[in-house]
């Protein structure tokens, strides 16, 4: 399965444009970017990739603390694993058809043994420099405002453009979520996608702001009418992706405004002219299209569980990362869930006794079917140093005792 996630996460690193930016090639996330297979680049899958090889080095990083020290790939995977200059564009096309043509005929079936911590500083340098690439290279800002270039065009011409305030909610949500982006980078794009991409009357977060032509070399998308499904609609699928990414990066209040804003907007019947739900995009009417979609509904569910309520796991060890903001508490000093952890049913209660903001709190006791439990602090939580065996875990809020996480 390694060897697999390897594989496909070297080759993009290798697979790119003339500015140095992973090829678009047919699509990525949008299937309506489908006209820029020459020239065509995706940024935002630039940062994507980055983060997944660094996801990559991380879990090699834990296997050699445990003590497995080297791990046994197929032969052919080592033309992926040369060192080449992170700028040379012609030497890392050059090395990607060299690998395709080691296994066009199939693989050798030989195996070569790695060191697990070497390999990981190997994916680890590939994927910051994808990070680096973006973060660096692919900003684009002026006085007021400031997001990152999403694309390249079959013409190799940035699709973002700060001073055509021309701009894609998707460049910026790979960037935050990967952490291409720094903080300062993250605030100026909240700032900028309230002032150019929100709309409260169609349910908040736009894909695009109106380009304004049909852009062939591009994609499809932009033959749709302005507002209508992936060219510039209010987008839930995407605008699941923001919340999750900004609550990922500490940025609770703007990921609640996304989400506050879609469930206002979907359960008031007389705007949305849909069951109560989760729609795959609210046309320019405001009304809901293709009710509770997969990909919309399964960012709305990952979401809400794994950031709003911060219920993760770390290498089978429970992590919870509670983001949730003071409004959701309402008039309660309480909120809870029942969700799956280690494949058992829990439920999951946050006590709030002094009604503290996110920000101004920090988990201060665990406690399982009433008994306290230990922990270590993690940056936004706690992780356990034990599984659940229980029915019910309630984590006490206090007031913070360190410098407040971004909000």
């Amino acid at each position: 399965m390694f060897e697999h996630l390897l594989i496909q996460n070297l080759v993009p690193y290798y697979n790119v444009g003339k500015h140095n930016n992973i090829r678009l090639e047919d699509a990525d996330w949008n299937d309506g970017l489908d006209m820029a297979n020459h020239h065509g680049e995706s940024v935002a899958f630039t940062s994507f990739y980055g983060q997944n090889l660094m996801t990559l080095a991380k879990i090699l990083e834990r296997l050699y603390e445990k003590g497995i020290k080297q791990i046994t790939l197929v032969a052919e995977i080592e033309t992926l694993l040369q060192t080449v200059q992170q700028s040379d564009v012609a030497g890392k096309n050059a090395l990607l058809q060299a690998f395709f043509q080691t296994v066009e005929s199939g693989v050798s079936g030989k195996q070569v043994l790695y060191d697990t911590k070497s390999l990981g500083n190997i994916l680890s340098k590939k994927g910051s420099a994808l990070l680096k690439q973006v973060r660096q290279n692919e900003w684009l800002e002026d006085v007021e405002d400031g997001w990152f270039n999403g694309y390249y065009d079959d013409d190799a011409q940035a699709l973002d453009d700060v001073k055509k305030k021309h701009m894609t909610l998707t460049g910026q949500v790979f960037a935050i979520m990967s952490d291409a982006a720094t903080e300062e980078q993250i605030q100026k794009i909240i700032d900028s996608a309230d002032k150019y991409l929100y709309k409260k009357a169609v349910g908040g977060y736009r894909l695009n702001t109106d380009f304004k032509e049909v852009k062939t070399n591009m994609g499809r998308l932009f033959g749709f009418a302005y507002g209508h499904k992936e060219n510039g609609a209010m987008f839930s699928h995407m605008a699941m992706m923001y919340a999750n990414a900004l609550y990922k990066r500490g940025f609770a209040q703007a990921g609640y405004k996304v989400i506050k804003t879609i469930y206002e907007h979907s359960t008031n019947l007389a705007q949305a002219k849909m069951y109560p739900g989760i729609p795959e995009y609210f046309n320019p009417k405001g009304r809901g299209m293709y009710p509770y979609l997969t990909g919309s509904a399964s960012w709305m569910i990952l979401t809400m569980v794994t950031e709003v309520f911060g219920i993760k796991g770390d290498f089978g060890l429970p992590v919870f990362e509670p983001k949730l903001v003071l409004e959701q508490f309402g008039d309660e000093l309480e909120l809870k869930i029942e969700t799956v952890i280690g494949e058992k049913k829990v439920t999951v209660v946050y006590q709030n006794p002094l009604r503290l903001p996110y920000g101004d709190y920090e988990i201060g006791d665990v406690l399982i079917d009433q008994e306290k439990v230990n922990f270590q602090k993690t940056r936004y939580g706690v992780k356990l140093n034990q599984k659940i065996t229980g029915d019910c875990v309630v984590l006490i809020l206090k007031k913070r005792t360190e410098v407040n996480v971004s909000s």
